[in-house]
């Protein structure tokens, strides 16, 4: 049975998780953003108001006569932003989903937390861990054992080799290579003086 999803952004990446979702054979019933007006159609797909509509859903949807959604997911490319609109969204205990492409390659063996998003062409790879929040765009891959902290990500054809760790809020620009067992921190991480790449993970089921 198609799962309902309303979606938090409305930008490119937006976008290409409404495609996600719709190709997995899903329907999307809404977008909530702060860049266009309510009515608005994204890929055919309303926005139904501003983002801090998020914290009260049952009112935005009781208010359209429509059931709530099955599953929520924030998609904002910004790491800070997605974090923050994440957390609210579990503050107020919704619904957050997994999107995976159906066109992604996800081991078995992998572990996503949730509101993680892997696009079209993606490998996630054996062992390979998502924590809340990661966004692998299209093309890019994480091989086995690469663990990718709390709402980081990865950009078009970036690459994550084995054992190699991203850091909360960290990010691989497009094409770039994180090598073997190597560890990339976000800015913040480094002037607060992480030292393990683990830090402030927490994986969710």
């Amino acid at each position: 049975m198609a799962l309902r999803w309303l979606i938090l952004g409305d930008g490119g990446h937006g976008s290409s998780v409404c495609d996600a979702i719709t190709a997995s054979g899903d329907r999307v019933v809404g977008f909530l953003d702060d860049a266009l007006p309510a009515g608005a159609l994204v890929n055919a797909t309303p926005v139904l108001g501003v983002l801090s509509l998020a914290w009260d859903l049952k009112r935005l949807f009781d208010a359209s006569g429509e059931a709530l959604p099955d599953q929520v997911v924030v998609a904002i490319g910004n790491p800070a932003l997605r974090q923050t609109w994440q957390q609210v969204l579990e503050q107020v205990a919704a619904p957050l989903g997994v999107v995976l492409h159906p066109r992604a390659i996800v081991s078995a063996t992998a572990q996503l937390g949730p509101g993680s998003v892997v696009l079209a062409g993606a490998v996630v790879n054996a062992n390979a861990t998502l924590h809340q929040g990661v966004l692998v765009n299209s093309g890019a891959v994480v091989d086995h054992d690469a663990i990718c902290g709390a709402y980081s990500q990865l950009g078009v054809n970036a690459a994550m080799a084995g054992g190699s760790r991203l850091g909360p809020l960290a990010c691989l620009a497009p094409g770039e290579v994180l090598n073997c067992r190597q560890t990339r921190f976000a800015a913040l991480e480094l002037a607060l003086g992480a030292s393990d790449p683990g830090e402030g993970l927490t994986l969710k089921p």
